[in-house]
């Protein structure tokens, strides 16, 4: 089974199905790569340089949208943000990184609007 990923170069999101794309994993490091021919490999992002990957949760939205870390939930029209904490994921306010919740979620029910990085203006106003 593949693990659903995502990695925002700073510019664009690359996700674990485009085509051509591989992620490489070493210890702590990892690097998103390209083939360009014959065995010449090109690196599209790299931990280290600002480079942001992250892991989908498995789970769906109410629209079937995979949600992922660093997802917007727009439910209640209140932003709430996905996060990974000791491998579960959960939601946590924008301002406020201390405050998590991880049990009691209907996944199911949350409505993706958007991630953190292509999205900000989702955030703007949040408390």
């Amino acid at each position: 089974m593949i693990t659903p990923y995502r990695v925002w170069d700073g510019e664009q999101m690359h996700y674990w199905d485009d085509e051509g794309l591989s992620l490489e994993i070493k210890v702590d490091e990892w690097v998103l790569w390209r083939e360009e021919g014959k065995g010449f490999r090109v690196s599209i992002a790299e931990s280290g340089d600002g480079d942001v990957l992250m892991w989908g949760t498995g789970l769906k939205d109410k629209n079937e949208k995979m949600i992922y870390e660093k997802d917007i939930d727009m439910t209640d029209n209140e932003p709430m943000i996905v996060a990974r904490v000791n491998g579960n994921s959960g939601l946590r306010y924008p301002n406020d990184p201390e405050y998590y919740i991880d049990d009691c979620i209907h996944w199911g029910g949350c409505n993706i609007g958007g991630n953190v990085f292509e999205n900000p203006e989702l955030l703007e106003g949040a408390e």
